[in-house]
């Protein structure tokens, strides 16, 4: 685009040679074009660095949500323990075999000890997953950003090639050829 804009500012220096009303309005015209230019060239660098800064987002949520999906796993399988304990304790209760008050006595304490833990582990899993619907929220914001700067420097880039290809028909317009 940069050596677009240097023939566009060559073309522009040429024209400034030559006096009239038509050298005027193509050096206006000119001018408007490579300042058009420009400016595309600014928008389209200014683009590049938010898509990159969308992307790099993106792959930080992304991170993110594997990390608080492997979390819930986690705490899923605790709690899948747990109730194997819960199990084994119902099991322990029902037998009658001597000495099961004093191992009664200790499945209880430690019944309570997992009940408090798979409490603690159920509030960690419930804001877990708040985050990951935080993540997923703040993902699909950003997909939708992508897109849209996406379509606006699309029309612009389209919008500048429109008026370049005009002044080039107009500059050829102008332009007699030469015959010999």
């Amino acid at each position: 685009m940069y050596v677009c804009c240097l023939q566009l500012e060559q073309a522009l220096r040429l024209e400034t040679g030559e006096g009239g009303y038509d050298s005027l309005e193509s050096r206006t015209l000119a001018q408007q074009n490579v300042d058009l230019r420009r400016r595309l060239d600014e928008e389209q660098a200014a683009y590049k660095r938010k898509l990159t800064s969308y992307q790099e987002g993106q792959q930080r949520q992304a991170q993110l949500v594997q990390k608080l999906q492997a979390k819930v796993k986690k705490n899923m399988n605790y709690i899948c323990g747990l109730a194997t304990n819960f199990l084994i304790f119902i099991h322990l209760i029902h037998s009658n075999e001597p000495g099961s008050d004093l191992d009664l006595e200790a499945a209880l304490i430690r019944l309570e000890e997992e009940r408090q833990r798979s409490s603690g582990l159920s509030a960690v899993n419930a804001m877990l997953r708040e985050q990951l619907e935080q993540a997923g929220l703040a993902n699909q914001a950003l997909s939708q950003d992508i897109r849209r700067l996406t379509v606006d420097w699309t029309k612009a880039r389209e919008e500048l090639e429109q008026r370049e290809a005009d002044w080039r028909k107009e500059e050829e317009v102008r332009t007699p050829t030469s015959t010999c």
